[in-house]
């Protein structure tokens, strides 16, 4: 006669391992208060670039990602304010933007002149091409 055999289905075992051994990681780690401090520690201490991508390598730019978030932060609601005011003056650096072209001698009319021509005649500006097409004689 052979000894009973005992099934018990995967779905009901799967869940108390899992538990035991998370309980059993977290003691071990000195307990779920220490992890989360030490895990956020690091993700505040990761050197970053300067896109704030975690970097394998060490480069004098680097920075700490929470130097880095703070600089971000502080970049975006300073280009959001200078935007804001911006629109507002738009029509009023538009009038002065006219009264400067109209001015007789307007030295903002002489340096865009100077630009364009200097740009228009600049070597690098300049390209030729020569294109020889031998004539197809009958």
């Amino acid at each position: 006669m052979s000894a009973p055999t005992l099934q018990i289905p995967r779905d009901v075992i799967e869940p108390i391992i899992q538990a035991n051994i998370t309980t059993a990681i977290a003691q071990a780690l000195g307990g779920s208060a220490n992890v989360m401090e030490k895990a956020i520690s690091t993700i505040l201490a990761t050197k970053v670039d300067s896109e704030g991508k975690p970097s394998n390598y060490s480069h004098p730019s680097h920075k700490t990602w929470l130097d880095w978030a703070i600089g971000d932060a502080i970049r975006k609601a300073a280009r959001a304010a200078i935007e804001s005011n911006i629109e507002t003056l738009q029509g009023a650096l538009k009038e002065q933007m006219v009264a400067q072209l109209t001015k007789k001698n307007s030295p903002l009319i002489k340096q865009i002149a100077e630009g364009l021509a200097a740009g228009a005649f600049s070597p690098e500006a300049i390209k030729w091409r020569l294109t020889i097409v031998p004539e197809k004689r009958d």
